[in-house]
């Protein structure tokens, strides 16, 4: 414990001698025989120890009352008082005995026998302390006392003063400089101190710089320390050569407000971008999302956090603080893009994807130069793609995917030379790709599918050597697919579909031995599949499917250990499978529609796995049952088919149970579970239905099968549409051995898995084709725009002509549409219901014509009967007439493709 002392002030007044305002202290010579407490000869402090007489002996006349000497308190460092009491101070009699015979500093004994001395005589006092024992010892809350220590630059001993016995830091410093007057030349030495204090929180500041009021709340300790570098500002304590000093109050206490402004103040906004997020706020009526009335740029702030939304981020590198993030993502905001938006001219993260904003994006956001991240995808926005958005050159991520755009891409973008990622899929731009975007050289991700990209598939995307990701399916571009894809080295997922035009091959298929999944799927690919595919060690999916692919399925296939899924379906493969080209992982395979004969391959009724062989020769009675087996034959080119017990008519209620509608038909239910390369064959084989294909990024993992608990509007069957069938790739329904004639094919339709809202979520496309018996009777199917909404049914009638007892529906995506609106892989086709009936029979139309024409004469021989008798040897012996002719009619359908062509 340090001990605190408190003296009594000398009858001579060291104010009248000490002028706080020109900070200057001359002692007189009376003064110095005032003979202060501590001896300073030669100019040094603390020589000698000295008595307590020494200390106190002089006996100054009309001295007011002393002050105490030990005070104890419940202040700190109170902690080695025994038994828990505190101690209570009282003033000295020199003539006391004990201490008398004390030398040194501090007389600790004497001081302790006479507390416990004068706690037995004071019975108030006691209560005092018990009162400060109890905690009691803040200012201003019941204490009649608030002490704290006092110490010295330079002086080895800490005093402690009640600071209740002042009223203000004036009466402070006349003490305080009272106190620590203290050596005979005061003229020597002459230096200037400063008053500080710690605060509850530990921090230690500059008296004079609070109210005193609030001083006096706070003040832990006190502190007299040497100014040496700065000149005061206001007055200080200045003590000659050897008077110890008090502080200089004002000096100090400008300085550190000063610093404390400069080095720890709270930096502002640029108020023009303060005014301009409010009013951007304000416009997309965020304000109960993002009420900031304060700065947007506080730090920890909610608004700042990476996960908020919306979200506020700033840079307060400066002496100012810019807005440089700004996130309002899929909180349905609406409108146009306001000007005020460019005011935020330090933006570098804009986030407004997943809204409906519409109009024209405006050429002022130029003026946000220094923008690396910009999204604007699945939004409602129209016009043009501004050209402007080229000379945003520190661009990084770009995104405007689904949206109304129309014209070309801007050849100015080929400007964004630092661009990593580029998100145009579903835009609605048009034309052909610029040449421009050869300067692309830092692209590694790069969706541009579902656009009316028209031309070459580009040469140039050769040169993009970073590129990781590839996606250019269901646009109107024309192969071949060039050779100088080879380079592409760093490769790990490529999607081309759909070309048009000239044939491709495989050649390019060198070095992308980091690719996991490679589609290639209806680009009219020719030739053989190389070998050096198995070497792609990394393959997870495979497609080549829509193809015209010919010659045997390469040995090398089943090195593909990473393999899970693998479609080579609707190409001219020929002999057999691979026998292990089922490898540990594999989940689905699909071959159909092929040349290939031959038997099942080994482990091909391993859990898990799928496998579609339909429209094959190989031996699948160990697959599916035999009798579906044969009659799936029919599928095959060229082979002729019969029934002995023809059916005449199908239904179907495609992804949910049997029912009956109000018409009366009734449909059979189709709620199998299937996998990625399914086939399923109905109870009394009347129809088949097989499914290609995964959603490879479906949140939700494999599901075929859609279904809403929302009314269907439009029909009287509104169970019949509240359940559908679904497929990423290619779904197909098959009537079994059908009487061959003309039949009228009804599809029930409704979108069931997209909505109608005000909201982004209603933004989404899924457009996919229709063949019946081979020929695209729909092309650009959107089942919303049709039915005028979703949750509507619609009904879609077609004839078509069976002359080889099977009936081939299919719903086929050609790679347009979104894919993940509202949800991730939320595209390809979907279908309700299908009922099928047989409208005449073709084959033997001639033989009916016949029969309506006897009936025809009978009935007209029957009722002029007379005039035939009478007339008939007149007529034949006039004129002799030969027998009816009868029309014959044509029955036969054309050849029946096995795969479409978009």
């Amino acid at each position: 414990m340090e001990l605190q002392l408190g003296l009594s002030l000398p009858t001579y007044n060291f104010i009248e001698n000490f002028d706080l305002n020109n900070g200057g202290f001359e002692p007189k010579d009376q003064m110095l025989g005032s003979k202060p407490w501590i001896s300073c000869e030669d100019g040094n402090y603390l020589d000698n120890k000295r008595s307590f007489e020494v200390a106190f002996e002089k006996n100054i006349k009309d001295a007011p009352q002393e002050l105490p000497l030990l005070l104890w308190s419940g202040q700190p460092n109170d902690e080695d008082d025994w038994d828990g009491e505190k101690k209570i101070s009282r003033s000295i009699n020199k003539n006391d005995e004990e201490e008398n015979q004390v030398v040194g500093w501090p007389p600790i004994k004497s001081w302790r026998k006479k507390v416990l001395h004068h706690q037995h005589q004071a019975g108030h006092v006691v209560n005092s302390i018990r009162m400060a024992t109890a905690g009691n010892y803040e200012y201003g809350t019941g204490s009649n006392s608030k002490y704290v220590k006092v110490k010295m630059e330079g002086v080895a001993i800490t005093r402690k003063i009640d600071l209740r016995l002042y009223n203000s830091y004036q009466t402070l410093t006349k003490s305080l400089i009272s106190m620590f007057a203290k050596c005979k030349n005061l003229e020597k030495d002459a230096a200037r101190y400063s008053l500080t204090y710690q605060d509850k929180d530990g921090d230690w500041l500059v008296a004079g710089d609070v109210p005193w009021q609030t001083f006096m709340e706070s003040v832990q300790r006190l502190k007299i320390v040497r100014n040496a570098v700065l000149q005061p500002a206001s007055p200080s304590l200045t003590l000659p050569s050897c008077v110890c000093f008090v502080m200089g109050v004002l000096s100090f206490c400008f300085f550190v407000f000063w610093v404390s402004q400069v080095g720890f103040g709270q930096q502002t906004t640029d108020p023009n971008e303060v005014d301009a997020l409010n009013k951007l706020i304000d416009y997309w009526n965020l304000r109960d999302k993002l009420n900031i009335n304060d700065d947007p740029c506080i730090q920890n702030a909610t608004w700042t956090n990476e996960k908020a939304n919306p979200r506020v981020a700033c840079d307060c590198g400066g002496n100012t603080c810019h807005i440089t993030h700004l996130k309002i993502y899929a909180l349905d905001i609406s409108g146009e893009i306001p000007s005020e938006l460019f005011v935020l001219k330090e933006l570098m993260d804009l986030n407004l994807g997943q809204n409906v904003l519409n109009g024209s994006i405006p050429a002022e956001i130029e003026q946000l130069s220094n923008m690396q991240y910009l999204s604007l995808g699945i939004n409602n926005f129209t016009g043009p793609v501004p050209p402007e958005l080229g000379n945003l050159t520190k661009l990084i991520v770009l995104s405007f995917s689904s949206n109304n755009f129309v014209g070309p891409l801007p050849a100015s973008l080929g400007k964004l030379t630092s661009l990593q990622e580029l998100y145009i899929d579903s835009s609605g731009v048009s034309g052909p790709i610029p040449q421009e975007f050869a300067n692309l050289k830092s692209l590694q991700i790069l969706w541009a599918s579902d656009n009316q990209f028209t031309g070459k598939l580009p040469d140039f995307f050769g040169t993009l050597t970073e590129l990781r990701t590839l996606r250019l399916q269901g646009t109107l571009l024309e192969g071949p697919i060039p050779n100088s894809f080879s380079a592409l080295n760093k490769l790990e997922d490529l999607r081309i579909g759909d070309l048009s035009g000239e044939d491709s091959s495989l050649e390019f298929m060198q070095n992308q031995k980091t690719l996991s999944i490679l589609i290639l799927r209806n680009c009219l690919l020719s030739g053989k599949m190389p070998d050096q595919l198995g070497e792609f060690s990394k393959l997870q999916e495979l497609d080549l499917s829509f193809n015209k692919l010919t010659g045997q399925i390469p040995e090398s296939f089943q090195d593909l250990v990473s393999l899970q899924y693998l479609y080579l379906g609707s190409n001219n493969l020929n002999g057999q499978l691979p026998a292990n080209i089922l490898g540990p992982n594999i989940i689905a395979i699909d071959v159909s529609f092929n040349s290939l004969s031959g038997s099942l391959p080994q482990n091909f009724a391993k859990a898990g796995l799928s496998m579609n062989v339909v429209g094959t020769s190989i031996d699948a009675n160990n697959l599916q049952d035999k009798k579906a087996s044969g009659m799936l034959q029919c599928l095959q080119a060229d082979f002729k088919c019969s029934n002995k017990v023809p059916s005449k008519s199908f239904s179907v209620k495609c992804g949910g149970t049997g029912q009956t509608s109000a018409s009366g038909v009734e449909y059979e239910g189709d709620f199998e579970s299937m996998g990625s390369a399914s086939l399923y064959t109905s109870s009394e084989n009347l129809w088949a239905v097989s499914n290609t294909g995964n959603f490879i990024s479906n949140p939700n993992g494999p599901q075929y099968i859609a279904e809403t608990g929302s009314q269907i509007t439009g029909t009287l069957d509104s169970e019949l549409y509240k359940t559908a069938r679904i497929s990423p790739s290619s779904l197909r329904y098959y009537g079994l051995g059908l009487k061959n004639g003309i039949y009228s094919v009804e599809l029930h339709f409704a979108e069931i898995g997209m909505v109608d809202s005000h909201s982004w979520k209603a933004l989404g496309r899924r457009i996919f084709d229709i063949y019946i018996q081979g020929e695209r009777v729909l092309k650009d199917f959107n089942i919303k725009e049709a039915a005028g909404g979703s949750k509507k049914a619609l009904i879609k009638t077609f004839e078509t002509n069976v002359t080889n007892t099977i009936m081939d529906i299919h719903f086929f995506w050609a790679g347009k549409g979104t894919c993940c609106i509202p949800y991730q892989s939320t595209y390809g086709p979907l279908v309700s219901a299908i009922h099928v009936s047989r409208a005449s029979d073709a084959a033997g139309s001639s033989k009916r014509d016949k029969k309506r024409i006897g009936k025809l004469i009978g009935i007209s021989v029957a009722c002029v009967a007379g005039i035939v008798i009478i007339s008939s040897v007149f007529y034949l012996w006039w004129i002799k007439e030969d027998s009816p002719k009868h029309k014959r009619i044509y029955t036969d359908s054309p050849r029946k493709r096995s795969m479409p062509r978009t």
